[in-house]
């Protein structure tokens, strides 16, 4: 009998077996997320209309595209006897001292906030509830719709269903880097309608694809530690207070970028560093319907 990786699913020393990731299922699941979000987006590009703080435009809806097509893949695999746990993940909150880890990014939005103060750029509190194309609701309001759209919308499916599909047959960094490519994708239409990404530079789209893949780094190790889809929805709606409102400019936004970046590149040598022990899942961030 042979014996185990800590991940449970395979042979310690054997290379992933790349065709248990069920490819047509991750291609299909990728273009029902575009489509479901780009139909939101696509109009507004076509009709040349900008998403901006305070007005009328919206792309909020399209940010649900991810959990949509999460929920309706997951359905058809049910259908077909192969289940992937889909409500044991979003309902999973009890996790300990995992819930600091979800948490963590207030404390990196207030050390930006202290470090910015110091250098003379202090963010304005009312900032933190200025996010383009949603209402103007104050902080609380704003960060409760962020760990609903910008939370639960994408994480249901980026870590709550791709990661554990892409991790059937590939190792969790592959898994990361394979999911950062298609979440990247996911952006395209955005970098045309949101008045925060329109102009970006190649430089710029070179450094927001690193920071997409550091955060791709922390949520994945978050995932695969919890299997929790609210505790990866509440690290990305924390995060996006320093990353995606009007107090994330200069010293703000430099600090907590910095500091994600510090944290992913911690996190890929601890893995190297340990064969793999810091991301191997917990059985509750795996595919159920994975022998």
């Amino acid at each position: 009998m042979s014996t185990l990786d800590r991940t449970g699913t395979r042979p310690v020393g054997s290379r992933p077996d790349r065709s248990a990731v069920g490819w047509p299922v991750v291609v299909g699941y990728a273009l029902l997320a575009y489509a479901s979000s780009w139909a939101c987006w696509l109009p507004l590009l076509m009709t040349g209309r900008v998403v901006r703080v305070g007005g009328s435009a919206t792309h909020l809806p399209g940010l649900l595209g991810p959990a949509l097509a999460a929920l309706l893949v997951a359905a058809v695999l049910a259908r077909r006897g192969r289940p992937v746990g889909m409500r044991a993940r979003l309902t999973r909150w009890r996790i300990g001292r995992w819930w600091l880890v979800a948490c963590s990014p207030l404390a990196m939005v207030g050390l930006g906030a202290a470090v910015a103060a110091l250098a003379g750029d202090p963010p304005a509190p009312g900032d933190f509830g200025l996010v383009n194309g949603f209402p103007q609701w104050g902080v609380v309001g704003v960060l409760g719709l962020l760990v609903l759209v910008n939370g639960l919308g994408e994480e249901t499916g980026w870590r709550g269903f791709l990661q554990p599909r892409l991790q059937r047959g590939l190792r969790p960094l592959v898994a990361v880097v394979v999911l950062t490519g298609i979440w990247v994708g996911w952006h395209l239409p955005l970098f045309a309608v949101l008045s925060s990404y329109r102009g970006f530079s190649v430089g710029t789209l070179v450094g927001f694809t690193i920071g997409i893949l550091c955060g791709a780094v922390v949520l994945g190790w978050l995932w695969n530690r919890t299997g929790s889809v609210p505790a990866v929805a509440v690290w990305h709606a924390l995060y996006n207070l320093g990353a995606a409102t009007v107090a994330a400019t200069g010293t703000m936004a430099a600090v907590v970028t910095t500091l994600v970046i510090g944290q992913a590149v911690v996190l890929v040598v601890a893995e190297l560093v340990t064969g793999g022990r810091v991301f191997a899942p917990v059985p509750a961030a795996r595919d159920s319907a994975h022998p």
